[in-house]
């Protein structure tokens, strides 16, 4: 008869997740996601696969917890520049608190994008989603007279996609809140 598990799936890999995010994927051992999942290594393996496998998991469901979010702001009401000002802002509050972290889906573009094809589909295929979502939403508001006719949604979406990402390495390298915010009003002036 076999054994059923003993642990939340959805918990460990949110163990695992946070893990991944503190360290990445190439400074996290075993051990530390033994530590962090709350389960034994074996269970790991049996549940997850290899720490490859553990990674691209906790990668997918950072994505989902993270998915509806920027659907319900960027498909909502809210008017153009308000929702991308929400949009930045969420951003900013997140990597100026304590113990904030960067995008995970960031992350894994630059550590694991070039060295795991699993990762590259997922990374390419979150990012695909993300700019199509932003391309509707200003495709709307041009269509509802928030955006110019001049303005290439597309070209537009492609560049508040950089902005966001492009906080999380800036922030990075030392810079505040203030220099995050000025990023961000300058970028939302391209708006008019």
């Amino acid at each position: 008869m076999a054994r059923t598990k003993a642990f939340d799936r959805d918990e460990a890999l949110q163990g695992a997740l946070d893990t991944f995010r503190v360290k990445g994927f190439e400074a996290t051992s075993i051990q530390e996601l033994v530590a962090g999942m709350g389960i034994n290594r074996q269970s790991i393996y049996d549940t997850f696969g290899d720490k490859e496998a553990l990674y691209h998991a906790a990668l997918e469901r950072y994505l989902e917890l993270n998915r509806a979010s920027m659907a319900t702001l960027l498909e909502g009401p809210e008017p153009l520049r308000r929702a991308l000002a929400t949009l930045f802002g969420w951003a900013i509050d997140h990597l100026v608190a304590k113990g904030g972290l960067p995008c995970f889906l960031a992350q894994a573009a630059l550590e694991r994008g070039a060295d795991s094809p699993a990762s590259a589909v997922c990374v390419k295929a979150a990012f695909g989603e993300n700019l199509r979502r932003m391309e509707t939403r200003l495709r709307r508001a041009q269509a509802e007279g928030e955006l110019g006719p001049h303005h290439d949604p597309a070209a537009l979406a492609r560049m508040f996609q950089n902005t966001l990402h492009g906080l999380q390495v800036t922030f990075r390298s030392g810079a505040s809140r203030e220099d995050l915010e000025a990023i961000v009003r300058v970028t939302l002036s391209v708006l008019g």
